[in-house]
């Protein structure tokens, strides 16, 4: 979440966030018109209470008639102090729900644009695959028909359940343990994490409510909902809740491979075919907490171990930065690395590489201790170290004429054989 002070102090700077990032920049102003009428109410709350504990002490010297008109008058506090303890709770709820709705501030090169049309192409590497033939898309290739069944997973499941089986289920775990191994030759700890989250820890990492539409939701009772993860990502950041980091020296860096779960709301008549966009999906999530001047290394780190990853898979693919009105309300910057479907001719995204700021510590609470010795937020980053979108790329790239698909040598070697067919 944002810090709500800093916004009563700098409320044009989080407008033009609005307006760039295509929200209503009038929310600002009830913001901070609610904070002020907030304040104004706990101070007549706190006088009030002071008047209450006076009086515990002054009725001790009272008799009579002085003592009856006091207790009097203070049944008439007492009974102010409630509605107003009343009303401070409903004003703080409310303001809340607003500040849950109010973005990141954005990294100072934020491109402006409404959509990822609008994303600008940082870097490109290795070169497009040249076919002798007409390459086709990753479903239509006999292999994709012969091990992936969207018939059967529909009938079990409804609209884009699957199945993967036999060569396919293990070209995707090579995969996934090739990345895994990786991954944590860099440092990271591995963690098994919660597939469900209860609605305070969304709200406080920022998925409730901007990701509100997407989330799985799981009634426990009539007053009790936990949610789908649709990352591990959120359980990851989560479980450092509450905590307090030291001088935190040195970044920590965690990881987790999850199934996630999300509806694809929105996404009604795109990739109908095929398993690009599905509701449920495996996802290899890395992750840090640093402090703010760390920042830029991490994210330069988690970069170059995606590029990383897709060279040596001999992958052609690009950067894009990410424009202001494509990119979530948490991130205050964010990279996506975009693999090229030559069946479908486009690239397609296949990574997200965003830092946060303080937005998600500072509505778990997470803090260190910074330079000056003061409690501060540190700063959070999160990004895809693989979905087997990139699996589906290697499909397409490396299909050969006769419909089978030649392996990246790292691939083969751990898989056992060169060809998938």
């Amino acid at each position: 979440m944002i810090d709500i002070k800093h916004l009563v102090q700098n409320p044009e700077r989080y407008e033009y966030e609005m307006r760039i990032r295509g929200k209503n920049p009038s929310l600002v102003t009830v913001a901070k018109q609610t904070y002020t009428k907030l304040n104004e109410l706990s101070n007549k709350l706190d006088f009030l209470r002071q008047q209450k504990n006076d009086f515990n002490t002054k009725i001790l010297s009272l008799t009579g008639d002085e003592k009856r008109s006091a207790i009097d008058s203070m049944k008439i506090v007492a009974d102010q102090i409630k509605s107003l303890e009343n009303e401070v709770r409903e004003v703080r709820e409310y303001l809340d729900s607003l500040i849950a709705k109010i973005p990141n501030l954005t990294w100072n090169g934020v491109p402006i644009g409404k959509s990822d049309a609008d994303n600008p192409v940082i870097q490109t590497w290795n070169q497009k695959p040249e076919f002798d033939f007409e390459p086709k898309p990753y479903f239509e290739l006999p292999v994709y028909k012969k091990y992936v069944d969207q018939e059967a997973g529909a009938k079990v499941m409804g609209s884009r359940g699957y199945y993967m089986r036999n060569e396919m289920a293990r070209f995707r775990k090579v995969l996934f343990d090739w990345a895994e191994e990786k991954i944590l030759s860099y440092g990271f700890e591995y963690f098994y994490v919660p597939l469900m989250l209860n609605e305070k820890s969304m709200t406080e990492i920022g998925n409730l409510p901007d990701f509100d539409g997407q989330l799985y939701e799981v009634p426990i009772n009539q007053d009790t909902s936990y949610y789908l993860i649709p990352s591990s990502e959120q359980p990851l950041i989560a479980y450092f809740a509450g905590k307090h980091l030291g001088n935190l020296d040195e970044p920590i860096l965690v990881m987790a491979n999850t199934t996630c779960f999300r509806k694809e709301s929105g996404s009604y008549g795109k990739d109908q075919q095929g398993i690009l966009r599905v509701h449920q999906f495996e996802k290899i999530e890395i992750d840090a907490i640093c402090k703010p001047e760390d920042n830029d290394k991490i994210f330069a780190l988690f970069g170059k171990i995606n590029e990383e990853i897709y060279n040596e898979l001999g992958l052609h693919f690009r950067a894009v930065e990410v424009c202001s009105g494509d990119m979530p309300a948490k991130h205050y910057r964010q990279v996506d690395y975009e693999a090229w479907f030559p069946g479908e001719g486009k690239f397609r995204e296949v990574c997200s590489n965003g830092s946060a700021g303080d937005y998600q510590n500072r509505g778990l609470k997470i803090t260190y201790t910074d330079a000056n010795n003061q409690k501060a937020y540190p700063w959070g980053l999160n990004c895809t170290g693989l979905t087997f979108r990139v699996g589906l790329a290697i499909l397409e790239q490396f299909q050969q004429a006769d419909g089978s698909v030649k392996l990246p040598p790292v691939i083969a070697q751990r898989f056992g054989k060169e060809i998938l067919n």
